[in-house]
């Protein structure tokens, strides 16, 4: 658990540049705030399940996880939209409780700007940050000013209330349904996989396996397992009509009633909570044709 010094507002800021965390460190020190800062996907993401963090700084180019060694944009643009995705409340005012700042040496690039923006950011700097001292101390104190947090207690409370709706949502899932266990037991038949579904054995085409891993992957990491469409296919119709076809195979092996995916109708998909990943023999993945999913079993070996 992270605990609040004197009742003072703590930022999560992800980062993997020491020469930065050293910079904002001080910058918010100064504004009466607390900071913890870390490099990675992975550990920001642990961070939030134990932390009461009252906004987030948030850079684009990050690792990973502890491990990595080049960061990249697409792991800080995964990580904001798992957390808009784990805390959506908004506020009276229509402000979301948690506030996101994300931080880029790629602002002056619009696109970018404008993506973080419709995915779940609250603002945007550009880096480096010298010379932005009054927008700094302005974006941070809009954050607490919008979420409307007057204390850190407030932040201890939009936390808490976020994870307690997180279980309700996966408590509704699950009530009218047991369990199906799904296992992927990787024995390699040409282009297929064998994979098994409520008691079921049969061959997963390969592109398929890739897709189902990767929701697999996102539930692994993140809990929640909320995976965009964009992450299962080279652009939003590829990720569509690859999550479609799995789902189109898949479907026949459930009970009545039961579907193999769910979608937050802004784009993401997660496997059913009723959908229970019982096994996965990464022993046999290891050897698998394929490196994308050589390497998916190994990111989720080294989670679970």
């Amino acid at each position: 658990m992270i605990h609040s010094k004197k009742n003072r507002h703590i930022v999560l800021v992800v980062e993997d540049d020491p020469n930065v965390v050293k910079e904002l460190a001080e910058r918010l020190q100064s504004l009466g705030h607390q900071m913890v800062a870390v490099p990675s996907q992975e550990e920001a993401m642990a961070l939030l399940d134990a932390g009461e963090f009252c906004c987030v700084l948030l850079d684009l180019q990050i690792l990973l996880d502890a491990n990595g060694n080049m960061p990249r944009i697409e792991y800080g643009k995964t990580l904001l939209r798992i957390i808009r995705d784990r805390f959506p409340a908004r506020n009276k005012a229509d402000h979301h409780c948690l506030q996101i700042v994300v931080m880029s040496g790629f602002a002056k690039e619009m696109v970018d700007a404008v993506w973080c923006l419709q995915y779940g950011a609250n603002d945007f700097i550009a880096k480096p940050l010298n010379g932005q001292d009054s927008v700094f101390v302005e974006k941070i104190e809009n954050c607490f000013r919008r979420s409307h947090r007057n204390t850190h207690q407030d932040c201890f409370m939009v936390m808490a209330t976020a994870r307690q709706k997180q279980d309700e949502d996966a408590s509704q899932s699950t009530g009218t349904h047991s369990k199906v266990q799904l296992s992927i037991i990787g024995e390699n038949h040409g282009k297929r996989t064998n994979i098994v579904v409520n008691g079921r054995v049969f061959n997963l085409p390969d592109f398929k396996l890739i897709l189902l891993m990767k929701l697999v992957a996102a539930r692994v990491m993140n809990g929640h397992g909320w995976v965009h469409k964009v992450d299962l296919g080279s652009t939003d119709t590829a990720g569509f009509k690859g999550i479609s076809n799995l789902n189109s195979t898949l479907q026949m092996f459930l009970p009545n009633g039961l579907v193999f995916y769910e979608n937050d109708k802004q784009g993401r998909y997660r496997i059913n909570p009723a959908i229970e990943v019982a096994q996965i023999d990464h022993e046999q993945l290891a050897q698998h044709r394929l490196k994308e999913i050589v390497m998916l079993s190994s990111r989720i070996r080294s989670v679970r």
